[in-house]
């Protein structure tokens, strides 16, 4: 399903800062499309209903909607799956009735027996989806912008419109997303350029296209599982059998709105197009509180994957802290892992996922990272090590080991007033520099990167990551830069710290120039081992004073856990 940036612009109208509070959670759900964790919003009071976005974003798109009704309606926003920060469904071919039926399993997990829809483009279908094949658990739905495909339409779609989405070692999968997320406001369908297909939309500031583009750089080549799925749906089939009340309506602008006219409603269903999204969004919120009248749920706490590691959030003194983790209650001494700045959890699963097998383990997102909280404030430091120290007291975890990836100076207040709770710290490839090779770094390595209108900055983050690989520091390409190691240049593992980086936003550069001063002068006061690929030019003799033992890992980084078990 197509989707536009006219709406985001709208809802940009709104305040920046919400009046409402929207927590952020994550639910593990068990059903046929196996284990799998869904993320969802949830804000508001009233009766429940669930937001449906279109693909190919996630539930943040809805945020200023539900800040809008909430003195309305209790709103559970999920990110689809394979969408945002959810699982994809364990399905040879996602279609839209899986979706609606792994909606039907997520509120089942919630606890949820009635609840409204509202449904945006893809959302909209999927709401179609879920009142025709779930009348008892659906109380009203209200869709805005649906598609209708004639045959050859939709034959010219299978083979155009969603192309696989798969990195390739020189960036050209970035240069080709941006051009898409521009030419989708020029012609619907984006790859059909007549003037038939011509819409007036004006191209949007580069920071929309932007968010746009990370989205789908999120889902990778899920993208096409829902998207092509509401292509898939013949909707027009199912619309005249509607027996729940339903309002199908889109604003003027939207190209979708043709497609009204191409529906036969049924007894309980108002067919009808709308001035612009405003009206659209009234009236769907109109008609959402004349239908729904299911009482309030207390939403139960996720509980952990039979296999793997669990995501969460922990609410901190500065903001909600994502973690994964695998256990309720520690039973002996966890290994706590910080990834390192500009990534997450996420970027790290190599070693996660491995060493989760034998011990309880928790990685945290530090604030600005993943998918913590991006409200942060400066100092930066200060903010990381107030979040760790409250994830931990949150856990009452009394003793552990405490592994940090690059970064050793941004813990620094946390080790030291925690010393006697860090039985160990593992270092793994710290930045041990000198003041002048700080200095340096801080020139050249940390770049302004600005969103521009020809998409140039995804390709800078992509080669500075890929870079990083190949030399050291990343901006000395000369020979004496070459980073005598075996290359690790995995596209999907690239694509994932590139990913992260940029939604990361501006907080990495401030973290790392702050991580780089503290360095210096910190020095940390526990038993400490250093892990390192032997022919790394960070590990010369720059620590030898200390008292550290060290420990030679893999060229390899898939093969870290093994030489990391040895010594946690």
């Amino acid at each position: 399903m197509p989707h536009y940036n006219c709406p985001n612009r709208k809802f940009r109208r709104l305040p920046i800062t919400m009046k409402n509070n929207i927590s952020t959670k994550f639910q593990t759900v068990t059903g046929k499309f196996g284990e799998r964790e869904v993320r969802y919003l949830t804000s508001g009071s009233g009766p429940v209903i669930f937001l449906l976005h279109q693909s190919p974003k996630s539930a943040d798109e809805y945020k200023p909607l539900m800040d809008l009704w909430s003195n309305d309606f209790t709103m559970i926003a999920p990110d689809t799956p394979g969408f945002g920060a959810s699982d994809p469904l364990e399905s040879d071919q996602v279609t839209i009735e899986d979706i609606a039926e792994a909606t039907i399993e997520l509120a089942d997990a919630l606890g949820i027996d009635e609840f409204g829809l509202y449904g945006f483009h893809t959302g909209a279908i999927i709401s179609i989806s879920l009142a025709h094949q779930f009348p008892d658990r659906v109380e009203a739905i209200a869709c805005n912008g649906v598609l209708v495909l004639t045959d050859d339409e939709l034959e010219k779609i299978r083979a155009k419109y969603l192309p696989p989405f798969i990195p390739q070692w020189d960036g050209g999968h970035l240069n080709w997303l941006w051009s898409r997320m521009r030419e989708q406001l020029v012609f619907f369908p984006w790859h059909e350029r007549s003037k038939d297909t011509r819409m007036q939309f004006s191209i949007s500031d580069p920071s929309i296209l932007h968010e746009n583009a990370v989205e789908v750089m999120r889902a990778g080549d899920n993208y096409r599982s829902a998207y092509g799925a509401a292509f898939e749906y013949r909707l027009e089939n199912f619309v005249p059998s509607l027996k729940v009340p339903a309002l199908i309506t889109a604003g003027e602008w939207d190209p979708l709105c043709k497609c009204l006219y191409d529906l036969t409603p049924s007894k309980s269903t108002l067919i009808e197009s709308s001035k612009d999204q405003d009206e659209a969004l009234e009236k769907s919120r109109r008609h959402l509180s004349q239908y729904t009248n299911n009482k309030k749920i207390n939403l139960p706490k996720s509980p952990l994957r039979r296999n793997g590691l669990t995501k969460s959030f922990i609410k901190t003194s500065v903001g909600d802290v994502c973690v994964e983790k695998n256990f309720d209650q520690s039973n002996g001494q966890p290994l706590v892992i910080i990834p390192p700045i500009g990534g997450s959890s996420k970027t790290i699963r190599y070693l996660s996922d491995q060493l989760s097998s034998s011990r309880d383990l928790i990685v945290i997102d530090l604030p600005g990272h993943g998918e913590s909280t991006k409200e942060i404030h400066e100092p930066i430091l200060d903010v990381f090590n107030q979040a760790v120290t409250d994830v931990i007291n949150d856990q009452d975890i009394q003793n552990f080991t405490l592994m940090i990836i690059n970064h050793h100076g941004s813990l620094s207040r946390f080790i030291n007033e925690n010393n006697a709770r860090v039985n160990h710290l593992i270092l793994v490839e710290p930045w041990f520099m000198d003041k002048d090779s700080i200095e340096e770094y801080k020139e050249k390595g940390i770049p302004d990167i600005e969103k521009e209108w020809h998409g140039g900055h995804l390709n800078q983050y992509w080669h500075m990551v890929r870079d990083s690989k190949l030399f050291w520091p990343w901006y000395n390409t000369a020979i004496d830069g070459i980073l005598d190691l075996k290359p690790e240049l995995d596209e999907s593992q690239i694509q994932d710290e590139v990913t992260e980086l940029i939604r990361s936003e501006l907080n990495w550069k401030s973290a790392m120039i702050s991580s780089l001063d503290a360095s210096i002068s910190n020095q940390p006061k526990v038993k400490t081992s250093i892990c390192f690929r032997n022919n790394h030019p960070l590990f010369r003799s720059s620590y030898q004073e200390n008292d550290f033992s060290e420990l030679q890992l893999n060229d390899e980084i898939r093969n870290w856990s093994a030489d990391l078990e040895a010594i946690i």
